[in-house]
């Protein structure tokens, strides 16, 4: 069963800076919560590993994100991404779009799509609200790191 989640946040920063930023792997893996950058397989695709705590079990999830589209000029990007988790109860694909926009009073707006569909055992997770209540959880602790970062040095 497919999760469909949307969020958006601001970044006091200029849109090429937080361009760079979010489209630089090694940047975005330092703000995901148990996530570690394992290598780069070519300059678009990734190996990597997150570790998950999904209600009472917690599970470490090793797959390979792509960015399937980097369009700089209109700063979008679409990023797919699948993983097994090491128990090998369940996969999940993720399929991720994030669009800039550069505010008027300064800053930038970050808008962001996903689709999260879990298989096997854990797909049960998405019921109840599970899945829902981590991604808003790590979307929070990605936000702050994310301004953090950036809104650090204006």
């Amino acid at each position: 069963m497919p999760i469909e989640i949307e969020k958006t946040f601001t970044v006091p920063q200029p849109i090429a800076k937080v361009w760079d930023f979010l489209t630089d792997p090694e940047c975005i893996v330092q703000c995901l919560p148990g996530a570690r950058l394992i290598t780069a397989i070519d300059d678009r695709t990734f190996r990597g590993e997150i570790n998950m705590k999904l209600g009472p079990i917690g599970t470490l999830f090793q797959g390979v994100i792509h960015f399937d589209e980097l369009d700089a000029d209109r700063y979008h990007v679409v990023i797919s991404g699948e993983g097994k988790d090491d128990r090998g109860t369940g996969h999940v694909k993720l399929i991720m779009i994030s669009n800039l926009t550069e505010l008027n009073e300064g800053g930038t707006r970050v808008s962001v799509s996903q689709t999260v569909s879990l298989m096997g055992k854990l797909s049960s997770f998405g019921r109840g609200g599970v899945i829902q209540s981590v991604a808003d959880f790590v979307f929070g602790r990605f936000v702050d790191c994310v301004q953090g970062k950036l809104g650090a040095d204006t």
